[in-house]
């Protein structure tokens, strides 16, 4: 029969192994918690200098610069009479970083300021960063499955919606209406262009939603389409969309990786 002083003993030692185990677990969290940091930081340590180097082609190009008298942004490539235009120079730059480069994202009073790549499959880039090191943030990608890549019909591009805020978190914001109300445009810049995009929808779907269209047999599936998507939209936008034109659709996920959070706007003629 055991003595108390044997009981006391015991429970000692339970408490010792309880105490050790808690311990571990802490450490272990910890550890994990600063490794996740760590890759965070680390991407968002490189997409800042990508944004530096970006921020003064793009600020010499709202100032004026390297445009030809009477041209106007987004109307095509060529050559200034002081050098490339601002998006060919743009584009030079990144692609000298990453040939994958397609073009650049800007929406105001988020974190989403960053080069758009286009790879063979839609996976590599979701683990990979701009410029090829493996991390969770990934880039933002075109759907491989576009050839005509940021000039499609429908541009789907894809992000993750990280919990640092970076990448494509930011178009959670559209689901206020006060945000959407004061960011109706962003600005998307191509090897072709500077571009303002309107939006049209800002809707929540499943994965296999037809919002993921990418073809459309003629015009008429083309505005049954914009139609679709402008009934299921969370604001009314009032904004139409033309059988010629070309639309955007930026993609994230939301509700615990369940549903997409997809943001849809057309080119406007700058």
């Amino acid at each position: 029969m055991a003595t108390k002083w044997t009981k006391k003993k015991r429970s000692r030692r339970i408490q010792a192994v309880i105490f050790i185990i808690a311990l571990a677990v802490f450490l272990f969290s910890g550890y994990q918690l600063l490794k996740i940091y760590l890759e965070y930081k680390k991407g968002s340590d490189e997409y800042e200098k990508l944004a530096g180097e970006a921020a003064r082609i793009l600020s010499e190009a709202e100032d004026g610069q390297a445009l030809e008298d009477g041209s106007s942004a987004g109307n095509g490539g060529g050559q200034s009479e002081t050098g490339p235009f601002p998006w060919e120079e743009l584009d030079a730059l990144m692609r000298g970083e990453n040939e994958d480069y397609v073009g650049w994202i800007t929406i105001p009073d988020t974190q989403i300021d960053y080069p758009i790549v286009q790879f063979t499959d839609n996976d590599y880039y979701l683990a990979h960063t701009f410029e090829g090191t493996e991390n969770a943030a990934g880039t933002l990608f075109v759907d491989s499955n576009i050839p005509e890549g940021m000039e499609g019909k429908n541009v789907i591009v894809y992000g993750h919606n990280m919990k640092n805020g970076s990448m494509f978190a930011g178009l959670k914001k559209y689901r206020e209406d006060d945000f959407y109300e004061g960011h109706k445009t962003f600005r998307v810049n191509t090897k072709t262009g500077f571009y303002t995009y309107e939006i049209f929808a800002v809707t929540v779907v499943s994965p296999d939603s037809d919002t993921y269209t990418l073809d459309f047999a003629d015009d008429a599936q083309f505005l049954d389409y914009i139609a679709s998507m402008q009934e299921r939209s969370l604001h009314n936008t009032g904004v139409t969309v033309e059988a010629g034109d070309k639309i955007i659709t930026l993609s994230t996920c939301v509700n615990k990786n369940v549903d997409r959070l997809v943001v849809q706007a057309k080119r406007l003629e700058n």
